[in-house]
């Protein structure tokens, strides 16, 4: 028996993705982390801007400085977010770590334009008060969400990422970086054997921080790989590559994607 909440999505090429969603606990535990960040940083700046302004009693000098303060106000409030959440794929400083992320009802990064439109209407959430309303939606919804993850078709799922994340290698946005480059393959061959053993050149990788979705469609993808028409078949591939590159911390050109796969998967099982 599950007693967590799952959301299953499905790609265009039949791959399930297979998700635990973040419930109301680990959300508030993330939220009132950010939350202190922000308050610190708000007091921080007007404290700086006091400091600035002096004993300076003009009133335009006094409607800037307040001025200022309001749209820091804003910007700390929602910009913090969205700021986040672009630079650390879905995660806040709160969320990284209360262990959960903001993806795409199919899966996908969350984007700055559903970023934005689900941290604008937090405001909306935030009321009557203390977050009523954004708590209401996450306990009544199916998939946990509140009013700015249904306007912005997001939703918020556990990510079981190490604690320590790695430092990732050089991110590759088309699947023409990893086919353009073959040198990583001259110790593996696509299919090659999986087990406890790992090649020399493989030793270095750490893999800890791809994340659990990412790894359950790559094996899906590789078990189901042979169905797939070839150019189904090659887009899929640079996706879930281009996807797991920025989490893997050791290699620097990348390999033939497949290949890039394989050697994720294998060190993943040979270190657990």
């Amino acid at each position: 028996m599950e007693l967590d909440d799952r959301h299953v999505t499905a790609t265009p090429e039949g791959v399930r993705l297979d998700v635990v969603l973040a419930g109301l606990g680990s959300r508030f535990q993330a939220y009132v982390l950010d939350l202190v960040l922000q308050v610190v940083a708000f007091v921080l700046f007007d404290l700086a801007e006091g400091a600035a302004v002096g004993g300076n009693s003009s009133e335009t000098v006094q409607l800037i400085a307040t001025g200022a303060l309001s749209l820091f106000a804003f910007f700390d409030f929602v910009g913090y977010f969205v700021l986040c959440e672009m630079l650390w794929n879905g995660r806040s400083i709160g969320k990284r770590a209360a262990g959960i992320r903001v993806v795409r009802v199919d899966g996908g990064p969350v984007g700055f334009f559903p970023s934005l439109i689900r941290n604008v209407l937090r405001l909306v959430d935030f009321l009557p008060s203390a977050y009523v309303a954004g708590m209401l939606t996450i306990l009544v919804t199916p998939r946990n969400q509140r009013l700015g993850d249904l306007a912005a078709r997001t939703v918020v799922i556990r990510d079981r990422m190490a604690a320590a994340a790695a430092v990732p290698g050089q991110a590759w946005t088309s699947s023409a970086g990893f086919s353009a480059s073959t040198g990583s393959q001259a110790f593996w061959a696509p299919g090659a054997p999986s087990g406890t053993w790992l090649p020399p050149a493989l030793m270095h990788w750490d893999v800890s921080a791809v994340p659990a979705p990412e790894l359950a469609m790559a094996r899906t993808f590789l078990a189901n790989r042979a169905g797939y028409t070839p150019e189904a078949r090659q887009r899929l591939a640079a996706d879930l590559a281009n996807r797991i590159w920025p989490f893997v911390a050791g290699p620097t050109v990348p390999p033939h994607p497949e290949a890039f796969l394989e050697m994720v998967l294998q060190i993943k099982g040979a270190r657990g």
